[in-house]
């Protein structure tokens, strides 16, 4: 009993002691708000990504949103949003400024919440990007399906260019309610009647990078495409209080291009650790298809001894999107990792030059870069420091099924034979001498047998 009192008056006089700073960190426990729901969804690049290609994820002529504005290399382009501004509310709209500041006004803090770090921009400057910058994209998207000849933006088509692969970037985005908000406030004209909703508008201008399989009679008409993502693609673009499967943002929307259209794979807690590269599959017997049946991009597939990818191409713009869409997985989609295990095992398909010619060479891989040794590299460095704990569980069957393919016994010494005698012309050259004088050799040594008799 006396031990317990002792312990009873220790803790009462520690609580004592420590007391003004008890209420200090009570008092501020109390001023931080604890959100039900994180509605973060534009974010800073990790540095440990971020480091590896600095290039890839910074804008080089256009700011959009908070993170890079007053950036100097961008100055050149705020006259030219200006402009795009004016002639929005001039000549696009029939709604006053005062409605749109209004609307940002009061979505401010949701807005400021959107963001994974904390703006130091005061109200009305927030307002004055967030308004300009959203407005430009609309008005831009809208000349891009008009395409007036004279505006100096698209008649110069390496600028074009640079702006695309700045609406990319993670760091560069603007919420996508904020986009669609405005869009259905505003109720911008445009040439083509049938565009009626931002998310139409941003569908045409990146559509390019849509790379699911469309039927191939259909290609050549316009609305066939957008129709047939809304048709299967609705469970990634429902409206903004279902918050769990809404579109986020630009990055967001690119993503999901990449996605089958009616239900996500189902992922496994463990990650793939080895798989062959393409040559070295190719060698033991593997034949390469090109994917012409396919869903997605992502639906690799094993069978009869033929390994079947849908076709991808690889271009300036390439890394790029890969790196900002792998960013956004691993700061916002950490269980859901499509884009990155797509990476993953093309990084294991490619290692060298090599693999890089094969694929091109079974027309899977379209280089436009080139440099096939350019290829293997950015591709062997997309996914360094990038944190993995599930994957696509299609994706662990098929590795297994491939590298037991290769390590079966027939097939791998056949692999050892091809790449020891017939990986280089070298090689092959080499071979074809020493089985012509083995066989010289035997038919001289017939020969000398048969004159001794």
């Amino acid at each position: 009993m006396k031990e317990m009192e002792l312990q009873q008056n220790g803790f009462i006089q520690s609580e004592n002691e420590n007391r003004e700073l008890i209420i200090h960190m009570e008092n501020m426990l109390q001023s931080v708000e604890l959100p039900l729901v994180s509605r973060c969804c534009i974010y800073k690049v990790p540095q440990k990504i971020r480091k590896l290609n600095q290039e890839a994820y910074t804008p080089t002529i256009v700011s959009i949103g908070p993170f890079h504005n007053g950036d100097k290399r961008l100055e050149s382009m705020e006259d030219l949003k200006l402009r795009y501004l004016k002639s929005f509310f001039l000549e696009r709209t029939h709604k006053g400024l005062g409605d749109c500041i209004g609307y940002i006004k009061k979505s401010e803090e949701i807005i400021r919440s959107c963001y994974s770090e904390a703006i130091e921009q005061t109200s009305d400057d927030f307002v004055k990007i967030i308004l300009t910058d959203a407005c430009f994209i609309i008005e831009y998207f809208l000349r891009s399906l008009e395409w007036p000849q004279e505006d100096p933006l698209l008649s110069k088509p390496w600028l074009r260019c640079d702006v695309k692969l700045d609406l990319i970037l993670l760091e560069n985005q603007l919420p996508w309610f904020v986009l669609e908000d405005l869009f259905n406030l505003t109720e911008p004209s445009c040439i083509d009647g049938e565009v009626s909703s931002f998310f139409d508008v941003a569908f045409h201008y990146f559509k390019v990078h849509f790379l699911q399989s469309i039927l191939p009679n259909e290609t050549n008409n316009k609305n066939f495409t957008i129709n047939y993502f809304h048709e299967h693609y609705q469970q990634y673009i429902m409206k903004p209080d279902q918050v769990s499967m809404q579109l986020h943002n630009l990055t967001d929307l690119l993503r999901v291009f990449y996605l089958p259209p009616d239900m996500l794979p189902k992922r496994e807690k463990q990650i793939v650790k080895h798989l062959f590269s393409a040559s070295q599959l190719v060698e033991a017997g593997v034949k390469l298809h090109v994917g012409q049946d396919y869903q997605s991009v992502l639906e690799l597939k094993f069978a009869k001894g033929a390994l079947t990818i849908p076709r991808f191409e690889v271009c300036h713009w390439t890394e790029t999107l890969l790196r900002n869409v792998v960013a956004f997985e691993q700061c916002h989609y950490p269980f859901q990792t499509y884009i990155t295990d797509y990476t993953i095992l093309l990084d294991f398909l490619i290692d060298t030059s090599q693999d890089v010619d094969k694929l091109v060479e079974k027309g899977i891989m379209i280089n436009t870069l080139g440099d096939s040794n350019a290829v293997a590299k950015m591709i062997n460095n997309l996914c360094l420091n990038v944190v993995q704990e599930n994957i696509n569980g299609g994706y662990i069957s098929l590795c297994r099924k491939l590298n037991c393919f290769y390590e079966d016994p027939s097939h791998k010494y056949k692999a050892i034979f091809i790449h020891d005698y017939f990986s280089t012309p070298w090689k092959i050259t080499s071979f074809a001498a020493a089985i012509v004088l083995l066989l010289l050799t035997l038919i001289q040594a017939t020969c000398s047998i048969i004159s001794l008799f």
